[in-house]
């Protein structure tokens, strides 16, 4: 591993800026190819220090070596823990108190830290929170190009795109795919002019914004509401940045719903994501499911995993297919073709995706 690699680049940044010295130590001894796999550092008080890897999670000792049981891996100590947390507030509780009331904090690089510990409350309201317990770190590693394959797919011509949500169990890339999706729409490409575009990034994901200064790359003509909600985002935007695009990521309620329409009414694309394991599967859920229809979102985007392989598929609002991403397309595992598959297969393939994170399975450990 080196610095200049853009692989791991980011993790060794990471570890300068905010790790302790005993838990970088561990980390440094990672293998390379480990390091390419992993997605988040658990850290928890007085217990072994964990990596979630792409699909399965390992406990890790201080020589780096990987280990099903906890037993022989290094454990963090609670000085550690309060090292770790007030390195990520560079020092200042007060700075990052908004974020930490929230769950997270937005780091340097595009990283997120999820923090839990004894909440403290002011009333109904959450004020604060002491006596940090654990800290989640998930790495940022934007994909460029992961879209380039699917993106003709939702073009309705050179200056338009079709209305599209992106569906798949958690941790499959539907947000990953749809920051790329971002990108281009914002920058155009040989057959597409670049259009205005606006991202409500209620969970600081699709920006990753440190400082006002977006950490990941959506493009020259995007402007980003960053912690806002959708349902009060949308609104904000229609009425002061007048965007051609607007790009949002899991939708939920009753109340996103209603907003979405109100940017449909004032003839304004979506991008959007959601979970769901397929098309049927979205259309039952309260609030947001009468969203895919003719009217509605007019591409729908399928992820999963088929036999520990990850596959995309893209249909209309009716279920008929319409393109397949190929090989290669730079998404984690690669994305790979699945050939003559109806509905309730790519509904099957998701709900594998599902148990296959859920069991954190390792294709590659016997």
């Amino acid at each position: 591993m080196t610095k200049d690699n853009p692989d791991t680049g980011i993790f060794y940044d990471l570890l300068d800026n905010y790790m302790p010295a005993r838990i970088k130590a561990a980390l440094l001894r990672l293998e390379p190819g480990r390091v390419k796999e992993l997605e988040e550092i658990r850290l928890r008080g007085a217990l072994p220090l964990m990596g979630v890897f792409a699909g399965y999670d390992r406990f890790i000792g201080a020589d780096g070596q990987l280990f099903n049981g906890h037993e022989k891996a290094l454990r963090v100590t609670e000085k550690e823990l309060n090292e770790l947390f007030y390195r990520l507030c560079d020092q200042s509780l007060y700075a990052y108190q908004e974020d930490i009331i929230r769950g997270f904090i937005t780091l340097k690089g595009g990283h997120r830290a999820g923090v839990c510990g004894t909440v403290v409350y002011q009333g109904d309201r959450i004020t604060g929170m002491r006596d940090i317990s654990s800290v989640s770190i998930r790495l940022s590693r934007q994909l460029k190009g992961c879209a380039e394959a699917v993106f003709p797919s939702i073009i309705r011509n050179h200056r338009d795109v079709y209305n599209t949500l992106i569906l798949s169990p958690p941790r499959c890339g539907k947000t990953t795919l749809l920051r790329d999706l971002c990108r281009l729409i914002s920058q155009g490409t040989d057959f597409f002019s670049g259009l205005r575009t606006a991202v409500i990034d209620e969970r600081s994901e699709l920006a990753a914004m440190y400082r006002g200064i977006p950490q990941n790359d959506l493009g020259p003509r995007t402007d980003i509401l960053d912690g806002c909600r959708k349902s009060e985002g949308i609104e904000m935007v229609l009425r002061g940045m007048a965007p051609h695009v607007i790009v949002v990521d899991e939708l939920g309620g009753t109340r996103d719903a209603e907003s979405v329409k109100l940017a449909w009414n004032a003839g304004v694309r979506l991008m959007a994501t959601a979970h769901a394991f397929d098309l049927t599967d979205f259309r039952g859920r309260f609030g947001v499911g009468n969203l895919a229809h003719q009217e509605g979102f007019e591409r729908i985007i399928v992820l999963g995993i088929n036999n520990g392989k990850r596959w995309i598929r893209v249909m209309n609002t009716h279920g008929d297919e319409l393109d397949f991403l190929v090989q290669g397309s730079g998404m984690p595992a690669d994305f790979h073709r699945m050939y003559g598959l109806g509905t309730q297969n790519v509904g099957q393939a998701g709900r594998e995706a599902a148990c296959t994170l859920k069991t954190h399975g390792d294709p590659c450990q016997p």
